[in-house]
């Protein structure tokens, strides 16, 4: 299976952004999290047109259809932050998501900084792991009372 990894350009931002949304939403959707959990979320999972603007927003397709998956990595005072990297569930598993993490390592690798950070929904934690990233921590939600996620850091350094 071919996928195809692209940078929007601005002018694409208002029309992408509710698309990266749904996306989102149905991605987190899928690991069975109750709606009103969800709902608490919303916030949390939305993509403005100033986020595809301002941050490093990759879009990932699955031979040239619609769009299959998004990475977004942002320069942080200290280290690049990847803050978010969803996929399509029905292309979970497809090599979407290895596709979109290897094309925004590439890009991290150009920032100057050492470290790509970010913290984990604990359902994806495995996936990162599996691309050679480790957890650092952990940290409280924001979101939700007594919820932990897993900080995870990658060497850019690395090979």
């Amino acid at each position: 299976m071919t996928v195809t990894i692209e940078r929007p350009d601005a002018d694409e931002a208002d029309r992408l952004a509710p698309i990266l949304t749904a996306l989102c939403r149905r991605a987190k959707a899928s690991w069975g999290y109750p709606p009103e959990l969800l709902a608490r979320w919303a916030d949390d999972l939305r993509i403005d047109a100033a986020d595809i603007v301002a941050d490093i927003v990759l879009v990932g397709r699955i031979q040239d259809t619609a769009i299959a998956g998004f990475a977004r990595l942002a320069a942080r005072p200290d280290h690049t932050q990847l803050k978010d990297l969803w996929v399509e569930p029905p292309s979970m598993g497809s090599g979407v998501g290895r596709a979109l993490w290897d094309a925004a390592v590439a890009i991290a690798r150009t920032l100057p900084f050492d470290e790509l950070r970010f913290a984990a929904d604990p359902n994806a934690e495995a996936f990162y792991v599996h691309m050679g990233v480790h957890r650092t921590g952990y940290a409280p939600s924001e979101v939700v009372d007594g919820r932990t996620l897993p900080l995870m850091a990658f060497d850019l350094r690395g090979a």
